[in-house]
């Protein structure tokens, strides 16, 4: 049988260890095989990490294009080399990486950004190995402070630690795998990479994000922890999205434009096996009860999940909704109601269903 082979490419930027493979490969959950090339049949080297995936009658393959010594780089060899490499392999996006541990302030990373931007290249800056140097946040603010330079008109926007600059670019910080500093007794689990997936995802022209959701398809914790972001971003019923999360590749199938067959012999067979709830990152936290109205407490990971969990339960007969951020950018609900059994029902309910073995859906 033969198969169609598509191909994304991702330019990936940052001086030597910096934590770029490590990076990558808690992005995309693969094996990565590394090759050396040149550029241009000149001196300038590139390594190049790619995997390849299987869906249905197609192979995806990922290729990373890490420029090594690129801090070296003078303003020339930017233009010469990263230019000409972008008109290549027309990149989905570039990732750029810089350390608490081994930063720098170098002038380069300006030149890389406005090269990307004069061939509309989406620019995701990371604070690597978060943990591992306490100038973690003047790593940020220096990113900061080159991408206010570069695009001065932008005004940026934080959402879920991440600092937007609108659909041009992204600054945010990763653990990409466990931090462990046995002198001092600490421990860090893997945190912010599902966070930088969606990120770029969102910023993406259609194409584009499709190609980077096909490259990080064997990603559970991203396709898990992010599951009402996508419901929300794809606006996809939440019993269709339910049949689709845990099978990544029949829902970007799906998203290419799937008829309706096509669609129902998917959905038939993934519900046979399909036994959790749709959103991971919401939680009710508490039921409480005062001298005039009982309420319930839910914790909630995005603002977008909080307006839908808000509206329904309005629906579901709460009298008053209320929502408050907290300090680690989480969203608090709390929804009175002045029916006790109603409100009993109700937390019954969550928590049938957060013990993942109801799936609920709406049949004729």
């Amino acid at each position: 049988m033969s198969h169609t082979v598509s191909e994304s490419n991702i330019l990936l930027c940052g001086s030597s260890r910096v934590g770029k493979s490590t990076l990558i490969n808690a992005i995309c959950q693969e094996n990565l095989s590394k090759s050396n090339q040149s550029l241009n049949s000149n001196t300038k080297a590139i390594e190049e990490y790619s995997f390849e995936s299987s869906f249905n009658d197609s192979i995806q393959k990922t290729i990373f294009w890490d420029t090594p010594g690129i801090e070296s780089w003078n303003e020339d060899d930017i233009h010469n080399y990263i230019s000409p490499l972008i008109e290549q392999i027309h990149p989905i996006c570039m990732i750029y990486c810089a350390s608490p541990g081994s930063f720098a302030l170098l002038n380069h990373l300006a030149w890389i950004i406005n090269e990307c931007h004069k061939k509309n290249i989406f620019c995701a800056l990371v604070c690597t190995n978060m943990w591992s140097g306490r100038n973690r946040q003047i790593v940020v603010d220096e990113l900061c402070r080159v991408l206010n330079n570069v695009h001065p008109q932008i005004k940026s926007t934080k959402e879920d630690g991440i600092i937007y600059y609108d659909n041009v670019a992204l600054i945010t910080m990763v653990n990409s795998i466990e931090y462990i500093d046995e002198d001092f007794n600490v421990n860090k689990p893997q945190s912010g990479i599902d966070e930088l997936i969606f990120g770029i995802g969102k910023c993406l022209q259609r194409d584009f994000m499709f190609a980077w959701l096909r490259t990080v398809s064997h990603n559970k914790s991203f396709w898990k922890n992010m599951s009402s972001k996508l419901n929300v971003l794809f606006q996809i019923p939440c019993e269709k999205f339910n049949n689709f999360y845990q099978h990544a590749g029949n829902f970007l199938d799906f998203l290419f434009g799937f008829n309706n067959d096509d669609y129902r012999s998917i959905t038939d067979t993934n519900t046979k096996d399909t036994d959790e709830s749709i959103f991971f990152d919401a939680e009710m936290i508490e039921m409480s009860e005062d001298s005039h109205k009982s309420k319930l407490k839910f914790i909630v990971k995005s603002i977008d999940l909080g307006v839908q969990l808000s509206e329904i339960l309005a629906q579901l007969g709460s009298n008053a909704v209320k929502s408050e951020t907290t300090n680690e950018q989480e969203i608090i609900i709390t929804a009175k109601f002045n029916d006790d059994e109603r409100l009993k029902a109700v937390c019954n309910l969550c928590q049938i269903i957060n013990d993942g073995q109801v799936i609920c859906t709406i049949v004729d």
